[in-house]
């Protein structure tokens, strides 16, 4: 019969073992670009966005349904804005609206499995990256119909799989990548990507924005309280996949902005800087821009409804960037 001591060791061992597994499990490689399928007109890309929003179903909230803000004709550009992780299409709407006065077309695609009415729905912790490049794909595709230029911007979750776009797709005129999630805020490169290893590995685990205030937290009431550790895992590994393929080429879209924040609460800044630093080595024309801390942007300078909000400050600065 084994001790108890015995039986502890046992179990210790058992443990580190199961450790080093999770820490040196392999992780996937990136997803590949689908077949190229642009809309070859206005008339086309809105049969596209009609036939989308007839395919969703009453567990999504009618305020994150996908929008589309056209002038009726194809436009010198079309902006596609990519809604952050947990929220929806109603987290751009007001940028939406600055956009569309100043000429452009733009569309407001729904990223798979947000939106849904239940905000304690699981269903985030089966997004992969392969969702994230494939709806950003479509999206991109759409657009071709509404504007003779593509400019598409993603959020946090969406600026890395608006970088993958930027990497990966020679139709797209310009790429906003705004305060990517490429790894969470104070982890190095290294340990980032070994915590990847170990959430894709790893049971899911649901995680509470606020762990006090939890689904009770403040501002916008379209957003999940929580998130999937699997999910958040997707994006960290599209990530990656991104950062690998910069050391060895330059973007494929015509020009990238890259945006972040010094006060970034949630993501670290650093793999942004590093791959606006790789692009421009392979000859890309890369811009980049960093709100000061004294600014006091947050991770999510899109939403009007945050707590904290700094609209009035971000929203200029990234009208700015968008190429006129």
């Amino acid at each position: 019969m084994m001790t108890k001591s015995r039986i502890g060791w046992s179990l210790a061992a058992v443990a580190a073992l199961l450790l080093a597994w999770l820490i040196m499990a392999p992780i996937p490689a990136g997803p590949s670009p689908s077949p190229r399928s642009p809309a070859r007109d206005y008339a086309e890309a809105v049969a596209r966005f009609d036939r989308t929003l007839a395919g969703e179903d009453a567990t999504i909230r009618s305020d994150c349904l996908p929008r589309l803000l056209t002038h009726g004709h194809k436009t010198s550009r079309v902006v596609v804005l990519l809604h952050g992780f947990t929220n929806c299409p109603k987290q751009f709407d007001s940028l939406a609206v600055l956009l569309y006065e100043r000429g452009d077309n733009v569309y407001l695609p729904r990223v798979p499995r947000h939106g849904i009415a239940d905000r304690m729905t699981t269903a985030l912790s089966g997004l992969t990256a392969e969702e994230l490049t494939s709806s950003a794909e479509a999206a991109l595709d759409l657009a071709h119909g509404l504007g003779d230029r593509v400019t598409v911007a993603g959020l946090s979750s969406t600026g890395v799989a608006a970088a993958w776009l930027a990497a990966h797709r020679d139709d797209l005129d310009e790429a906003l990548v705004i305060a990517p999630a490429f790894a969470p805020r104070g982890w190095s490169s290294r340990w980032s990507r070994r915590l990847t290893a170990i959430l894709l590995a790893a049971p899911n685990i649901f995680a509470w924005w606020d762990s006090k205030l939890k689904e009770k937290v403040p501002g916008p009431t379209q957003c999940y309280p929580r998130f999937a550790s699997r999910g958040l895992a997707q994006v960290y590994r599209l990530g990656l996949s991104v950062l690998d393929g910069a050391a060895a080429k330059r973007p494929a879209a015509r020009r990238v902005a890259i945006v972040t924040t010094a006060m970034d609460e949630g993501v670290a800044n650093e793999p942004a800087h590093e791959l606006a630093r790789r692009w421009r080595a392979q000859g890309g024309d890369v811009r980049s821009y960093e709100f000061p801390e004294s600014l006091r942007v947050h991770h999510d300078m899109i939403d009007p409804e945050q707590p904290y909000e700094q609209v009035a400050i971000s929203y200029p600065q990234l009208l700015a960037l968008i190429d006129p």
